[in-house]
């Protein structure tokens, strides 16, 4: 009956240390599928876009547990659809091309909608007004992804000039850097809070405060407008002291609310998506001699953030108590279940053998 009892024993031990092992490595690694769009005349493309791409790979600080595994997948020979957004977690769409064939054909907005429908994210990024035609925003594929089945993703609009076929362009004549007042200098905090102090924007924390802190980032955007979301979602703004113009040179200040908007969050449903005003910034183009947009201030640790809280990352996931405490907590449980085994086996045994002596004496 003992051998029996330690045998029970051994095996309740192994499949509970087993549970606990998979458990805790099915806990602190998570796979996404990202997906980078080149099929429509993207500028920035995986080339511009190498920093950035590769931080996929180093999303956490060190000092986290946690592992994030991320496939990146290119689409670079097909317009979008159900079949190629299938199974993807995240799609990434930056500044697209000014050819009319790069535009977003209906049948492709569609398929992004129904993706987005199905629990995808979306990360949808402008460039502001340029003298160089390959590097300028032209917007028309974004807003009408945008305004698809009435509005079904945001009335956030990337700004546009009068003939809607560039974006506008941010100036800030204090806060700048370089010498050029459309390299805007930001602090995240101040510009990114809520409008009322009063309340205070979850997506707000969830990306400024995400991992890493975001203190300063260097702008050159266009602006966004956000048509009545602007109390729930607005979430990256720019000092009051900027500005935007156009082609037309035709300045635009915002005297209502006292500021710009160049980046936009939203839950849709179990989906999430972000309207950047620009891909330039978390480019690896030069802003001055061997000085790169990613590498300025806290742009870089901006775009970890964002990625982090597109494929729902955030706010961090509560961790589990330090692996010595849960195994003391199973070990108790373990202990316990041993002391009844063989208090029972014990008792089993003393019955039998007393029972066999009371026989031998009749």
């Amino acid at each position: 009956m003992k051998k029996y009892s330690l045998v029970i024993l051994l095996l309740i031990f192994s499949s509970i240390v087993s549970s606990y092992f998979y458990q805790a490595i099915g806990d602190s690694e998570h796979e996404y599928v990202i997906l980078f769009d080149e099929y429509h005349g993207q500028y920035f493309n995986r080339t511009l876009m190498y920093t950035a791409l590769s931080a996929l790979n180093n999303l956490l600080p060190e000092a986290l547990e946690d592992e994030i595994k991320i496939d990146l997948i290119f689409n670079n020979d097909s317009r979008f659809n159900s079949t190629n957004l299938q199974g993807v977690d995240l799609l990434i769409f930056t500044n697209p091309g000014f050819e009319t064939e790069n535009k977003l054909s209906y049948s492709e907005i569609e398929a992004i909608l129904d993706y987005v429908e199905l629990g995808g994210s979306l990360f949808l990024l402008g460039n502001p007004l340029t003298q160089d035609e390959n590097i300028t925003g032209h917007p028309s594929s974004i807003n009408d992804l945008l305004a698809g089945r009435e509005n079904k993703l945001s009335s956030a609009r990337l700004r546009t000039g009068s003939d809607l076929s560039d974006s506008d362009l941010v100036v800030d004549d204090f806060s700048n850097t370089y010498g050029n007042e459309s390299f805007v200098i930001l602090d995240f905090y101040n510009a990114t809070h809520s409008i009322s102090e009063a309340v205070i924007n979850p997506v707000v924390l969830a990306i400024s405060e995400q991992e890493t802190q975001i203190n300063i980032t260097t702008l050159y955007t266009s602006s966004i407008s956000l048509g009545n979301e602007i109390l729930q979602y607005s979430i990256g703004r720019t000092a009051i002291t900027s500005y935007s113009v156009n082609e037309n040179y035709d300045i635009f200040r915002d005297s209502i609310n006292g500021f710009l908007t160049w980046l936009f969050a939203k839950g849709i449903g179990s989906s999430r998506m972000i309207v950047s005003g620009s891909s330039i910034m978390f480019s690896d183009l030069e802003i001055s001699e061997d000085q790169k947009w990613i590498d300025q201030t806290d742009n870089l640790a901006l775009w970890k953030n964002i990625i982090l809280w597109l494929l729902k990352y955030t706010p961090h996931p509560a961790r589990d108590p330090p692996p010595v405490w849960v195994f003391s907590y199973y070990a108790l449980i373990i202990a316990s279940l041993s002391i009844v085994i063989f208090s029972s086996a014990f008792i089993i045994y003393k019955y039998k053998q007393t029972r066999k002596m009371s026989i031998k004496i009749k």
